[in-house]
């Protein structure tokens, strides 16, 4: 493997006291050595600079830059990769960390591959760091109903100068739109390895999307935003029942089977549209990516009979059936 690419760690960091010191090691302990480590300091009021500035001191590999305003996850990633000088960037944060060998893992895989875009499965730690569950990531097609990217990645700094940076306007959803939007001009592979730990606690920016008001509308907002954007750059024509049926499945809202049956047309055009990009290969990966969306939507909905739907899912989808959503669809048939 050429270990002469520089890669690029950008650690954004808003009042990472408690982990911090963990996720920086993390990166400096990587078996590929050839790496930057960019701190980005977002007016953090805690300990956190200090910190920062202890293993500064101890280590050239890393640049800090202090915002003189708080700016938020995105705008610091923009910071962070403006002065980024890798071959490679990734970026990681405060309260996760990486086993030692995922850099040289994603490195590899992106010059075997031949990628744009590397990521990894992950572990599910708790609050002390206690390993809960592995996170297997499913394939490409799949990141059109959530972020199945992740949080272990690595992409050529390409990417991220075609993409034109991270949407600063689309706060809690900037890595989901980026990887959506890197999906016009770069190639993904997925490593079907555990490269990172991600921790869940209640701090966390993914936890307050769920319990704080104002975040979860933000979030709804932007997503409802990002993907208008994203099936603008896709769709041959107009489609914006798409935008509304991947918004409510990603944020569980009640949808209306006879609303899908009637506007089926503008999936089928989706689709078609998706079929000319170079991730998705499979025609028929892609249609079961729908197909188990809307068993998912039967499954969850107790409004009567099921039948009708149920005979609509298999006039559609019979040729991309598999045997775990046969079985499905022939139980709840019968309710």
């Amino acid at each position: 493997m050429d270990r002469n690419k520089l890669v690029s760690i950008i650690l954004p960091v808003y009042n990472g006291e408690k982990f911090l010191a963990t996720s920086i090691k993390s990166c400096l302990n990587q078996t590929y050595k050839n790496i930057e480590l960019i701190i980005v300091n977002d007016c953090s009021t805690d300990n956190s600079l200090e910190i920062i500035n202890d293993f500064s001191k101890l280590d050239n590999r890393i640049k800090v830059v202090n915002n003189q305003k708080n700016l938020k996850l995105p705008a610091s990633l923009n910071v962070g990769h403006e002065i980024a000088k890798g071959d490679f960037i990734t970026w990681t944060s405060d309260d996760n960390f990486y086993e030692p060998i995922a850099i040289e893992e994603l490195v590899k895989t992106l010059k075997v591959k031949d990628s744009d875009i590397a990521y990894s499965n992950v572990y599910m730690i708790n609050n002390d760091g206690q390993r809960l569950r592995k996170v297997n990531f499913l394939s490409i097609e799949n990141l059109i109903f959530g972020n199945h990217i992740g949080s272990c990645f690595l992409y050529k700094k390409s990417v991220y100068v075609n993409n034109k940076g991270y949407n600063e306007n689309l706060f809690l959803v900037e890595d989901y739109d980026f990887w959506l939007r890197a999906l016009v001009h770069s190639k993904y592979t997925h490593v079907n390895k555990l490269l990172y730990n991600y921790r869940k606690h209640e701090n966390s920016l993914t936890n307050q999307i769920h319990v704080d008001t104002e975040k979860s509308n933000l979030h709804r907002e932007n997503l409802k935003t990002m993907y208008a954007n994203f099936w603008k750059l896709i769709c041959s024509k107009e489609n914006t029942f798409i935008t509304e049926f991947c918004l409510k499945v990603l944020t569980h809202q009640k949808i209306n089977f006879k609303a899908v049956v009637l506007n089926h047309k503008y999936i089928n055009a989706v689709q078609e549209d998706l079929m000319k990009n170079s991730n998705f290969s499979s025609i028929i990966e892609l249609k079961r990516v729908f197909l188990r969306q809307l068993i998912i939507l039967i499954v969850n909905q107790k409004d009567g009979s099921n039948l009708s739907k149920i005979l609509f899912v298999f006039r559609k989808y019979f040729f991309v059936l598999d045997m775990p959503s046969f079985k499905t669809l022939v139980k709840y048939s019968i309710r």
